[in-house]
This record gives structure tokens, sequence and C-alpha cells, in this order.
């Protein structure tokens, strides 16, 4: 969202005296363009900032964080006591510690040179491979990218032939609040796939489409 309608969101806030709810999702992983401002930091009155480590470190960790309005913290630690009392303080305490000596930071300037290659490797790819037949998008930043395919929808038919041929097929469809806009688009994720499972992923893909 750009910044100019973030302001706009935030002062609609204001007006109607509720909050925002900001999952700001893969936003470590920006691969191009400067980072955009976050809500939060915009107005941390009217801000819930929410996120978790499952794509910085591991899923296995199992720990999300709040960023919350003062106004908030004492009924959302009420909430918490009687909602959830089994937090680990080991795994919380670990990582506290791991953020504190500038690991954290170290692992994400790491890991964005490792998901940047595995990006542009995927996406030359996909172009070699589909000259002409399609368009990327959503892939300055994440662990996904979009592909538009040209004279080609994504029916359960070809779902399931890629489940037969080894690959899976995830239809942006599937995700859409309004249906019948996205039928020829697909996601493709690359996170936990080096180039040579890509290159495998994209050979199992062509027989897919081209069967």
């Amino acid at each position: 969202m750009p910044i100019q309608r973030r302001i706009e969101l935030i002062h609609l806030a204001k007006e109607t005296n509720c909050y925002i709810v900001e999952d700001d999702y893969d936003s470590e992983f920006r691969h191009e363009g400067t980072p955009i401002s976050s809500l939060q930091g915009l107005d941390p009155s009217r801000v819930i900032y929410i996120g978790s480590f499952s794509k910085i470190l591991s899923p296995a960790l199992r720990i999300g964080y709040l960023v919350l309005p003062t106004q908030l913290i004492n009924k959302c630690r009420e909430y918490k006591w009687f909602s959830d009392l089994h937090t680990p303080s080991v795994e919380q305490l670990t990582l506290a510690q791991f953020i504190q000596d500038g690991y954290l930071e170290r692992h994400i300037l790491k890991m964005k040179k490792v998901y940047k290659k595995r990006r542009d490797f995927l996406i030359q790819l996909m172009h070699q491979t589909f000259p002409n037949l399609l368009q990327i998008s959503g892939h300055s930043t994440g662990l996904h990218l979009i592909v538009e395919w040209s004279g080609l929808v994504i029916t359960e038919d070809l779902i399931k032939k890629g489940h037969t041929n080894g690959v899976r097929i995830y239809p942006v469809e599937d995700h859409s609040i309004h249906k019948g806009l996205h039928l020829n688009k697909m996601i493709l994720g690359y996170g936990h796939l080096d180039e040579e499972e890509i290159s495998e992923g994209v050979r199992r893909l062509a027989k897919t489409v081209k069967e």
C-alpha cells in the first residue's frame, strides 16, 4: 500500500475510533526498492502490529508477537492469561538473547542474499522454459511470486495433473475475495528449495502445463 494510502487509513481509524491490525508478512525479505514504513511506525496508538519468527528462523519455534498500543497492553495480558498459560519460557528467553546480541539481524541479512539468489534463478528459469507465455509479479518481497499465464486457466484437472507429476499448484483464485478475476494465476514458492530442486520443480510444471 502506498504511503499516502497508509496515512489515509490511519486518519480513518482515528475518525472511527478503531484499531488497524497490521500483519507485516515477509517484510524482512525485501529484494527490490526501499522498505515502506509500517502503519505501526506511523501511528503506534492506532495499530496492532503482529508477526512471527516462522519464516525468519523456523516454524518449529511457534513464537509470534504483538506490538500493541499502550492502552491495550494490560487488556491483552489478561486475555493471554485466560486463553493460554503454556507459552515456553526457555525458547522465548533464548530468542530474546539471540535478538539482543545482534544475531537475528545478521541472520536476516544472510538469508536475504540466499533467497534473492533463489528468486532470480526461478524467474530466469521460468522465462527460459515458458518464453512469451507468462508474466511474473509480486517478486519484490517475500518468499514466493505470482505467475500470470497467457492462454492457460488453472483448473482442478490441471491441479490434479500436477499432483500426479509430483508438483503442487496453488491458484491465486483460492485466495481472492472477488472470484473469477485470477483464473490464470498461480503462486510459486522458493524459500525452502535449492537451485536443483527449483529446476526439477519447473521441469515437472512444464510437463504438467504442456501435456
